[in-house]
């Protein structure tokens, strides 16, 4: 058995109101650091997980993302990185 980390990143869709981001946006401006840019916030997992190839070990984590990690109404997912150990 070969031992895999991903890394995944879920946020909000874009067409999603995201009051945290507004948040962090309004005060940026304030801060005069910039007066353009949009944030999205999201959450960050990483999950090691224990197969014995890399392709079952992704449609595993794909089915934990799309049915665990994210409401898929209003929220994507994202794996960023992938390491085997």
């Amino acid at each position: 058995m070969k031992i895999f980390v991903y890394k995944i990143i879920t946020k909000l869709k874009e067409e999603i109101k995201n009051p945290q981001g507004e948040v962090v946006e309004n005060i940026v401006k304030r801060l005069s650091v910039s007066s353009n840019l949009k944030v999205n916030t999201g959450k960050f997992y990483e999950i090691k997980i224990s197969d014995e190839s890399r392709i079952e070990a992704d449609k595993k984590i794909e089915k934990i993302s799309k049915e665990i990690l994210i409401n898929p109404l209003i929220e994507t997912f994202e794996i960023i990185n992938v390491e085997e150990l």
